[in-house]
């Protein structure tokens, strides 16, 4: 018996490119039609265009879905011009027939009656997993610095030495008094910078409370007494009621303040309170210790 071969007829390769193109889950590799799962099947440009799309229009990127490859954009009231223009920036398309905007995401299919819908899944954009670029930490930095005047106050030669509650006083109406932040109405605490000599280096407004409050600390009384190294400080504020009579709050951060100052080597010389027009030395009235 005679055996009878049988030969297939090769299709074409432009039918099977065709088929292929018709098949997106289909590729060819050489003479073989291999089979790809559509799960496995690559969305780089649909995950690229959404990761632009949520960071340049967030405020519509909840409404986008992927179909398939494509992105699609159904609006039920019709964006406003600039968002047309952007959209269309973006690469997407106004689809007449389905009443939406599309973006073919890099793939190209030849239009057909059938709805895609009713082929290819359709995923909403909140659901696709998105690589979004984690917030660089901010870098950290350290700061250089330096001490700069405010401002410069001519003292007369009979005040330059500050040995004496009256001259503390001469000098808090001539140049604290003058300050452009001090305020006669709220109480202002300042304190006078020194040298060995007990002459006047200068003199900084630390704090400006209210009508009868102030808020001291030592962190900031001492702070300008270290940069600018001065040997000796006169710490003074004002009572807008005009008594210069001591509070027991007065008395107890002047302790305070000697004792960080002793810590420090920085010795406090006196606290002077200003009323008007008299003032008071709470050293002369025997509150510092020996």
């Amino acid at each position: 018996m005679r055996e009878k071969l049988l030969l297939r007829k090769r299709r074409p390769a432009s039918s099977l490119s065709k088929q292929t193109r018709s098949n997106p889950r289909k590729r060819v590799d050489g003479r073989k039609t291999m089979t790809v799962k559509e799960d496995n099947a690559s969305k780089t440009h649909t995950m690229a265009l959404l990761d632009r799309l949520k960071s340049d229009m967030p405020e519509i990127w909840n409404q986008a879905q992927v179909v398939g490859k494509w992105v699609w954009l159904e609006f039920n009231i019709p964006p406003l011009k600039e968002v047309r223009s952007r959209l269309k920036g973006l690469g997407f398309h106004w689809n007449a027939g389905r009443s939406c905007w599309q973006h073919p995401c890099g793939v190209h299919r030849s239009r057909s009656d059938r709805d895609p819908r009713d082929v290819y899944p359709v995923v909403p954009a909140t659901a696709m997993a998105l690589k979004e670029t984690e917030p660089k930490p901010a870098t950290k930095t350290s700061k250089e610095y330096k001490v700069v005047a405010l401002r410069e106050c001519p003292l007369p030669e009979s005040m330059q030495f500050c040995d004496t509650p009256q001259k503390a006083a001469d000098y808090w109406k001539l140049t604290v008094a003058t300050n452009p932040y001090f305020n006669p109405d709220c109480e202002c605490f300042a304190v006078l910078l020194l040298n060995t000599r007990r002459r006047v280096k200068g003199h900084q407004l630390i704090s400006i409370g209210t009508l009868d409050t102030i808020l001291v600390h030592p962190r900031e009384v001492f702070r300008s007494a270290v940069i600018a190294a001065a040997a000796a400080i006169v710490v003074m504020h004002n009572h807008p009621s005009g008594e210069a009579t001591p509070s027991e709050a007065d008395i107890k951060v002047t302790r305070d303040l000697i004792r960080a100052g002793q810590l420090l080597k920085i010795e406090v010389l006196d606290h002077v309170i200003m009323g008007n027009p008299n003032h008071c030395s709470l050293r002369e009235l025997g509150y510092f210790y020996s």
